[in-house]
């Protein structure tokens, strides 16, 4: 985040953020298009003032807030990672960097948890059913979702300029804690010897 004075120069800095971590990717060797932009916002800073009573009295004008988020995918190289941190701490002063993990095809997982699940709802539903004197009859419906599977585990946060210089390869030597996955699935089956649903 950072703060201008009017509009135009927020979007010029976003600009130029852009054209600064694709000069990033450049220099490391990667495609100057692997920097995304997932969030771009500029908006009208403003901060309370009061009297001395502390009765308020208006909103004085800070500033044009730029709020500028861009994700870059990297494969598991503190090498690289180092090299790319040092440079945006270097160029963009203002930069915060979030390092985290994901898996880089989610479907594997997602489907051998969503089998687990479907298993694991049809031993419970069965122990319920037997609990009723009842047998767990036919599958009446499947409801599924789709939707976006977002697997991630956040390691470290780079706060500014100074640590993103100071960071080396050693620092970044993080060992990701276990990524959970999550979904949703509802399974209804018929009892055997009634039409009550389960």
């Amino acid at each position: 985040q950072s703060i201008h004075d009017t509009y135009d120069e927020a979007y010029v800095q976003a600009k130029s953020n852009t054209e600064r971590l694709s000069q990033i990717m450049k220099e490391v060797s990667l495609d100057v298009t692997l920097p995304k932009t997932i969030w771009l916002n500029i908006d009208k800073k403003t901060q309370n003032e009061y009297d001395k009573f502390g009765n308020y009295k208006s909103d004085k004008f800070i500033g044009f807030q730029l709020d500028h988020k861009v994700r870059i995918d990297l494969g598991m190289d503190n090498v690289l990672l180092n090299n790319i941190i040092k440079r945006i701490g270097k160029m963009l002063k203002q930069a915060e960097i979030n390092i985290g993990y994901t898996v880089r095809d989610p479907r594997p997982s997602q489907l051998k948890m969503l089998e687990r699940a479907v298993k694991d709802a049809k031993e419970k539903a069965t122990i319920m059913a037997n609990a009723c004197d009842c047998k767990l009859g036919l599958v009446k419906e499947i409801n599924y979702s789709v939707q976006e599977l977002h697997i991630y585990s956040q390691a470290r946060m780079i706060h500014g300029a100074d640590e993103a210089m100071c960071c080396n390869e050693e620092s970044l030597d993080i060992t990701p804690e276990d990524l959970a996955v999550s979904d949703d699935v509802t399974v209804v089956w018929y009892l055997s010897n009634n039409t009550k649903e389960l």
